[in-house]
């Protein structure tokens, strides 16, 4: 005789399991993606050229990223409907015996520096048709430049939609001025289709720059619980004080919480995403974003002006301290730290679904003060855990007594005044030694 005969016993798991959000992944915004859907995810560089070419801004972002170590285990790429054409603008100085140097690459485009000498009476429209002659040269350009404005700047533009290209300027800061300004094709509208398609992801991508489009990928990351991280190479950045309204600098006017900008001089080495590759794989809490080397980025040579010009910008660069390439300074664009952003938006995803899961799982949740307990003992689990990660050093909590609370409240079957405190755990960044040497 079984003993299943005597005693049968079925065993039902009341668990409920909830979704955590993936802080750690990235989403590149595609503007070419040739698939139906609007989210695909990858796990590796091969899956990525399976869907784009080597030189394009998808597999070169993907290449930054995957190229970290460690690096994130999957990212995702969203495709855009309603892609930008690029235009980058380049605004000389009039200088006679001057040489204006730029290296171009992008998908299809001979990577290629070009130059152009003024001569010794340098005039701007001899500048510019000199510099538009050489950008013009180079094999498989996918743009066309083109002097404008009566002969005082260049314009460089996308052949079509979508099309990507780079323009680093080799040339001094002061002898040209170089930033993209394409509009705005839509960014917002496809960013909500690409979310709502699928959302779990942490960390926003975009590759067209200007500042119409991190503007508006800005805004709309603000009112999300993720992060977004982009990369310029606008010389007012580093060439003017704060206050010029170059796109760092604007977004640290509007103090924007969840944005994390980038001054690099190479477009196409995709700092943003060598970066994120290289501190989102971490549990939020466990890693700051300063002081990180990144493979395949060269640094930034800055002055201390230039430096302190993004500083006050709440900008990040990369550049050599010591002997050692490091990102500098780890901030979103209203100062406070990215890690911070992180780690608070974990506690606030995890709280919630451990609440939720607890009112999922149990048939009933009494209005008494045991209910509340069972409420109080999901916020504990959650802020013991960031203690852990060192999101926070310590944290109170405060619950209601079921006898205080208003009885509108429990005709409503609303819980309310369930509080906690925390003390950040902070991070070192900088160090002050002060010593004292006798004989």
């Amino acid at each position: 005789m079984a003993l299943s005969d005597i005693v049968d016993i079925s065993i039902t798991s009341d668990s409920v399991g909830v979704a955590r959000t993936a802080f750690g992944t990235p989403l590149i915004v595609s503007n070419t993606a040739a698939w139906a859907e609007r989210v695909r995810s990858y796990t590796d560089l091969a899956g990525v050229l399976d869907d784009f070419a080597a030189d394009s801004p998808e597999a070169l972002t993907a290449t930054a990223i995957f190229s970290q170590n460690p690096h994130p285990k999957t990212i995702k790429i969203g495709r855009a409907a309603l892609p930008a054409t690029q235009v980058y603008k380049l605004t000389p100085e009039e200088l006679s015996s001057t040489l204006y140097s730029f290296r171009v690459s992008g998908e299809g485009v001979t990577e290629e520096t070009v130059d152009f000498t003024s001569d010794s009476s340098g005039t701007l429209a001899e500048i510019t048709d000199g510099i538009v002659t050489a950008l013009n040269a180079v094999v498989g350009k996918n743009y066309t430049a083109a002097a404008t404005d009566t002969d005082t700047t260049v314009t460089v533009t996308a052949s079509a939609a979508g099309e990507w290209f780079s323009i680093e300027q080799i040339s001094p800061t002061s002898a040209c001025q170089i930033e993209q300004t394409h509009v705005d094709p839509g960014v917002a509208t496809d960013l909500a289709a690409i979310a709502l398609e699928d959302s779990d992801w942490g960390i926003l991508l975009t590759n067209y720059n200007s500042n119409a489009c991190v503007l508006a990928a800005a805004a709309w990351v603000e009112t999300e619980s993720k992060i977004y991280v982009f990369d310029v190479n606008e010389t007012d950045a580093i060439a003017t004080a704060a206050g010029n309204s170059d796109t760092l600098d604007d977004l640290a006017t509007l103090a924007r919480a969840r944005t994390m900008g980038f001054y690099h001089h190479k477009p196409d080495q995709f700092t943003a995403a060598a970066c994120v590759g290289r501190c989102s794989h971490a549990d939020p809490g466990s890693i700051t974003w300063f002081g990180k080397t990144l493979s395949g980025v060269s640094p930034t040579t800055l002055t201390s002006t230039q430096r302190a010009r993004l500083v006050a910008r709440n900008a990040n660069f990369y550049t050599t301290v010591a002997g050692v390439n490091i990102t500098q300074m780890g901030t979103m664009a209203d100062g406070d730290y990215a890690d911070v952003v992180r780690g608070d938006d974990w506690v606030e995803d995890d709280m919630a679904k451990r609440i939720f899961a607890t009112l999922a799982a149990n048939d009933k949740i009494p209005y008494d003060d045991d209910g509340v307990a069972l409420i109080e003992n999901d916020m504990r689990a959650t802020l013991t855990i960031a203690v852990q990660r060192q999101i926070y050093a310590s944290f109170t909590i405060t619950v209601p007594l079921v006898a205080d609370i208003d009885a509108a409240d429990k005709l409503a079957r609303l819980l309310p005044d369930m509080k906690f405190s925390a003390v950040r755990s902070g991070a070192v960044h900088k160090v002050n030694v002060t010593g004292v040497v006798s004989l």
